[in-house]
């Protein structure tokens, strides 16, 4: 009997090392003070943490045995200012997904980011972190551009990778009976990153929700590090099919570029500059324009979790931009305005 005891005791234990799992909670919390001129009824001055969405998740690994390793994660958005969700009615709105992890690459399913986003995400000076689109122009075009969504619903993404090169897809499927296209979308994408130099394209597809209408992304982008500056430099494109209302095609040109300047370990300064080149706005034949966003973000690091920050932002607008419906939404610009100048200070800490 003490003999049977003991061979399920170490059979316990050696599962046990084989099956070793860790969750971890995690988030950022942060708050400051924004004064905006050129939107609606005039300046305004209001609480805005515009470095980075507040968030909140939990991540979680199980190492399974043979070098893989079952993840999840779940993070949701929320709004310091009044507790409040980030996104109404959803719970964990910037990620929910479970997969696996291991040497034959990272599968992934649940909501969260399409393979050209993570791209365009690390190829960016502030890797699109912004909680406002005053200095995230890109999040209103390379993501879903139907329902301007940042992630994509009932996604299935892989990712594989051999030395410094790396291949990602991803596919999310649209869940309309008698109809694949409707709703989905897919993205492919190829990189690579050795050394100081990390570069990549790619090309995403979306569908609208009775597939009536399709938008296009096309992207490639770099970045180049030259002892504590790092430059990037890429290219954006969207094309959105006419309806038939408009049938005009809608096409972006976005060449974009930016440093980040590690002055010195506490000390951080990025700058960026996008260009966004509009022909057809609406799908409307003609009705061209120019966005032009640049902003600068000075942050000092009081520990590795927490720091202060200032930033100055800048969008201009020119030709039928300036009646852009998107942007007088989510900028709250005041109708025929040339462009908002924004000013934010405040400190925010990651745990």
């Amino acid at each position: 009997m003490k003999r049977m005891s003991m061979v399920i005791l170490l059979a316990s234990a050696t599962n046990l090392a084989h099956a070793q799992s860790s969750v971890t909670v995690f988030g950022l919390v942060g708050g400051g003070i924004r004064w905006v001129n050129g939107t609606k009824g005039g300046a305004t001055v209001e609480y805005s943490n515009i470095l980075a969405p507040n968030r909140f998740g939990l991540t979680g690994t199980e190492d399974i045995g043979d070098g893989v390793k079952i993840i999840f994660r779940l993070e949701n958005g929320f709004n310091s200012s009044n507790g409040s969700l980030a996104t109404s009615n959803v719970l964990w709105s910037r990620a929910a997904y479970v997969g696996m992890d291991g040497t034959y690459g990272r599968l992934t399913m649940g909501r969260q980011f399409s393979s050209l986003d993570d791209l365009a995400i690390h190829l960016d000076p502030s890797e699109i972190g912004g909680a406002d689109p005053a200095i995230v122009p890109d999040a209103l075009l390379g993501v879903n551009y139907f329902t301007l969504d940042s992630r994509f619903n009932n996604s299935v993404k892989y990712t594989n990778g051999i030395g410094g090169a790396k291949l990602s897809a991803s596919y999310s499927f649209g869940g309309v009976a008698g109809s694949q296209r409707a709703g989905s979308n897919y993205s492919v994408t190829a990189s690579y990153g050795t050394g100081p130099i990390q570069a990549g394209i790619g090309y995403q597809r979306t569908y609208n929700a009775d597939a009536s209408q399709v938008a296009q992304n096309y992207y490639a982008g770099g970045s180049w590090q030259i002892g504590p500056v790092r430059a990037y430099l890429s290219y954006l494109a969207l094309t959105v099919s006419g309806s038939a209302k408009n049938p005009s095609q809608r096409r972006d040109d976005v060449p974009q570029g930016g440093i980040v300047w590690q002055i010195t370990p506490a000390i951080v300064v990025t700058a960026a500059y996008y260009d966004d080149i509009a022909s057809n706005l609406g799908n409307v034949e003609g009705a061209s324009g120019h966005k032009q966003t640049a902003y600068v973000i000075g942050e000092y690091f009081l520990s590795k979790r927490t720091e202060l920050y200032v930033e100055a932002d800048r969008n201009h607008f020119s030709g039928a931009y300036k009646a852009d419906p998107t942007n007088l939404a989510v900028l709250k610009l005041n109708p025929g305005s040339s462009g908002i100048t924004g000013v934010s200070m405040g400190m925010q800490t990651k745990f």
